[in-house]
Order: C-alpha cells, then sequence, then structure tokens
C-alpha cells in the first residue's frame, strides 16, 4: 500500500470515530409511539409542575405528573368509603394509583400534616408521626391483558413503619425515590377523633322562596364541658354537600351556647341548593353497551365509549333513583383481577346547548375528578353538534357524575344550570369541627361525619 493511499484510509477511520462518539454523545429524541402522540393532547394538563410546598401552600387531591390515574383513598376493605379513620384505632387506608405508559418507578411517600384550611401545620414531623415519615411504595404491578399499559401501585397505612398520633387534615405525597421536592401527587384525609355528639336537622329553607328548591342545614353539638374552651374563637365548622369544597359553609358560629351544646340554626348561610341526583356510567364491561352507553368500541389504541346525550333538566320534575352521590367503583365483569385487568376507556360526554354560555363554563364533576373543579374535565362547545364536549379517562368501573356551571371570576359553581334543583334530592353533607386548642398549636378534628339529606324525614 502506498503512503498516499493509508493516509487516505486513515483519514476516513478517525472521520468515521468520530461521528460515531459524537453520536453517543448527543441528547437522544424520544420517538414517540402512535399511541402516545394519540393520547399525549388529552393526558397534557395544567398546573402538572412538581407541587413546591411552604406554610401557605394549599395541599389539594391533585396529581402533578399528566400520566397518573384512578387514585384512590378509603378505609380498608371498604371501596366506597371515606378516607377517614378513628385516632389511636386499628383501622387503615387502602391507597391506589395507575401510572399510565410507563415502566416501574420506584416512589417513596410522605405524611403532610395541615390545618382546617389545607396548609401545611407548623408541626415537626416528630410531633405527628411515631416511625418513619419517609417510607417506599413496596407494592407495584404491571397491568396484564389490557390495550392501555400501566403499572399499578398500592399501599395500607398506617403501617408498621408509620402510626399518626395526632388528629386533624392529612395529605399522603408520593415522590420518586429520594426526590422529596418532586412530588408527583397528592390526595387528602382524615384521622378524626369523634368525640363530639352531632344533631343534624336539614329541612325546608326558611325564606319561602327557596322551599322547593334548596335545602337548610341545622344542627346541634354536644360534647363533654372539660372538652372545649372559648367555642366561638376556637371551633370552626366546616359543611360540605357532596364533597363540594366551591360551595362549602365555613364561617358558622352557634347562636346559642350552652353548657354542653351549641345551637346552629341559620336562615341563609348554611342554606344549599337541592341539586338533582348524579348521572352514571357504567364502565363494568367493554363486551357490550351497558345502560347510558350509546356505543363502545375496540380503538387501535384503546376503547372508546360514546354516551348517549345528557339533556338539561332545569326544568323537569324531579325523578327519584339510587346513586353513590358522586363517587366511583373500579370494577370489571370481563376479568377477575379489577385493579390490573380493567381497561382504560376514553368517554366522550354531550350535552346539547343551544348557544354556548358567554360569561362561564361548564365541568364533569365527581370523585374522579378528584372533587375539584379541573380543567382537565372543562367542556368546549361545538358549534356542528350544537352542544358542549368533554372527554374523561376512566378504568373500568361504576362512575357517577354532574355537570356543574362556573360563572368567569367566580368560584362557587351552580349545579342548578344544566341539573335543575329540587329540595327532594337525596344529598350526603359532611360535617368537619376542628378545634384549635391555645395550647396545642395545631387544628384537631373533633369530628367527621356524613349525614343524608333524606334522614329526619
Amino acid at each position: 500500500m502506498n503512503t498516499n493511499n493509508h493516509f487516505l484510509i486513515t483519514t476516513l477511520l478517525i472521520s468515521f470515530l468520530t461521528f460515531i462518539s459524537l453520536a453517543s454523545c448527543a441528547p437522544k429524541s424520544k420517538i414517540l409511539t402512535k399511541k402516545e402522540n394519540k393520547n399525549q393532547a388529552y393526558l397534557k394538563q395544567e398546573n402538572n409542575a412538581n407541587l413546591k410546598t411552604s406554610s401557605d401552600t394549599l395541599i389539594y387531591s391533585k396529581t402533578y405528573r399528566p400520566n397518573i390515574f384512578s387514585i384512590l383513598l378509603y378505609k380498608k376493605g371498604l371501596d366506597l368509603s371515606e378516607p377517614v379513620i378513628m385516632l389511636k384505632s386499628n383501622e387503615a387506608f387502602e391507597f391506589h394509583f395507575d401510572v399510565l405508559d410507563a415502566d416501574f418507578e420506584t416512589f417513596q411517600y410522605k405524611v403532610i400534616h395541615c390545618n382546617s384550611n389545607w396548609t401545611p401545620s407548623d408541626l415537626d414531623d416528630m410531633e405527628y408521626i411515631d416511625g418513619f415519615n419517609e417510607n417506599y411504595i413496596e407494592y407495584y404491578k404491571q397491568s396484564f391483558g389490557t390495550m392501555q399499559q400501566y403499572v399499578h401501585y398500592y399501599l395500607e397505612f398506617p403501617n408498621e413503619n408509620l402510626t399518626i398520633t395526632k388528629s386533624g387534615n392529612y395529605a399522603i405525597a408520593v415522590y420518586p425515590e429520594n426526590k422529596p421536592e418532586e412530588i408527583i401527587l397528592t390526595h387528602r384525609f382524615y384521622i378524626t377523633e369523634n368525640n363530639i355528639r352531632l344533631e343534624p336537622n336539614i329541612k325546608y329553607p326558611t325564606n319561602l322562596d327557596d322551599k322547593y328548591y334548596k335545602q337548610e342545614v341545622d344542627f346541634n353539638l354536644f360534647f363533654a364541658s372539660n372538652l372545649i374552651t372559648n367555642p366561638f374563637s376556637n371551633l370552626k365548622v366546616v359543611i360540605e354537600q357532596n364533597h363540594r369544597q366551591d360551595n362549602s359553609c365555613t364561617n358558622l358560629k352557634p347562636n346559642y351556647a350552652k353548657q354542653e351544646e351549641l345551637i346552629y340554626n341559620y336562615d341563609e348561610e348554611n342554606v344549599f341548593e337541592g341539586g338533582n341526583e348524579f348521572r352514571h356510567i357504567d364502565l363494568t364491561t367493554v363486551r357490550t353497551r351497558t345502560d347510558r352507553v350509546g356505543k363502545i368500541y375496540r380503538d387501535e389504541d384503546y376503547y372508546t365509549c360514546v354516551l348517549l346525550p345528557d339533556y338539561k333538566r332545569t326544568f323537569k320534575k324531579y325523578l327519584q333513583y339510587q346513586d353513590i352521590n358522586g363517587r366511583y367503583l373500579v370494577k370489571t365483569i370481563d376479568q377477575s383481577d379489577w385493579h390490573l385487568e380493567s381497561e382504560y376507556v376514553m368517554v366522550h360526554f354531550f350535552v346539547p346547548y343551544a348557544q354556548p354560555f358567554s360569561d362561564g363554563d361548564l365541568f364533569i364533576f365527581g370523585k374522579f375528578s378528584n372533587w375539584n373543579i379541573d380543567n382537565r374535565y372543562k367542556m368546549k362547545y361545538n358549534y356542528a353538534t350544537r352542544g358542549y364536549e368533554g372527554v374523561a379517562f376512566l378504568k373500568q368501573g361504576y362512575y357517577n357524575y354532574t355537570y356543574l356551571y362556573l360563572k368567569d371570576g367566580e368560584k362557587k359553581a351552580k349545579m342548578s344550570t344544566i341539573e335543575g334543583s329540587h329540595f327532594e334530592t337525596e344529598n350526603e353533607y359532611v360535617f368537619k369541627i376542628y378545634y384549635t386548642d391555645p395550647g396545642d398549636f395545631y387544628d384537631r378534628l373533633l369530628l367527621y361525619s356524613i349525614v343524608n339529606s333524606r334522614e329526619g324525614f
């Protein structure tokens, strides 16, 4: 080989090796599959930056990654129960969530004690936790046989690593291993003392103009004389209708106080829209149409369900039927393991409406929206179909939902705009009674109680 050829080959070899080296160092672009491209517009949500907690941060039941779905937290063994257990009891929570289109990831969790207004309290971890407050979620499994792949995570707590020693509002926060500053989801729960007795009186409103479409919630509280000092300043009452926070009643003070009894009897401040019964979706099977399903079919990436139109009920006569007051239950009759074999279904909602609202928006609301008015479930008006359209990516199960109208610039939504309002409606009222003892520096939860509006009449 002559010198020129040898030089040429050497130069080409060096150039090739340089190209390989540069290519290996270059940032790799993720190639999205058709499935990821199709889902990503829906999965993208606002405010999906990681939660940064501070003393004035409001802690919500919320996800901070767009691919986390089906978050459930309830008393162990009772799928439709409230996220509340008794202090110093043997009760425990079950906590479930799915991460879609993801590989296994190691997550840790911690528990945050909150004030009655859901800001983090000033208590140190050691003041409300017996054990460790940074633990691992050790159970996780890949779904199998499903079109939409996901990893299911499961936790029971309190457990041998963590016991809660004080009552109050709490949130569980989940984050990647060794990255507590990158919280990916938070979910609220309660530890109650239940050492106050509630005597509710849900009745027709005192104002006769509201008699047939609103409900008045009066009540008395009974307690031991040594339990509460200065109830007018140290006691806080929160009343929520069907877990709605936007129209909750929070500033009631007792009208009268006896030695061991507080009387709350108002005419306006404690009056709620009666609303209407929740609508429902039966997604327990994808093999055939169920009630309220117009069509359901297997798409190339997941199942799609188109619901029958949800017509406005504003001026329709009240129709009584049983609902689960906005909750949902993960369940499939197609397979045996509900948590790992249930399919995800893209559900399409439609509300016929002649013209779009000019001063507000329509939202789909229920437990699957974490009881939040969430932009992920904001509906859009379609001029071609003359109605509001919305979607929700739901795991197989049985769901309740309703429609709320939120006027621009307001925080309190109206159910009656689409659903109508009736005194006869069966509602749940959640009573939360907090007490701030001047010597304790935190808000104790003396009572968490759910009252059905039909009780007593």
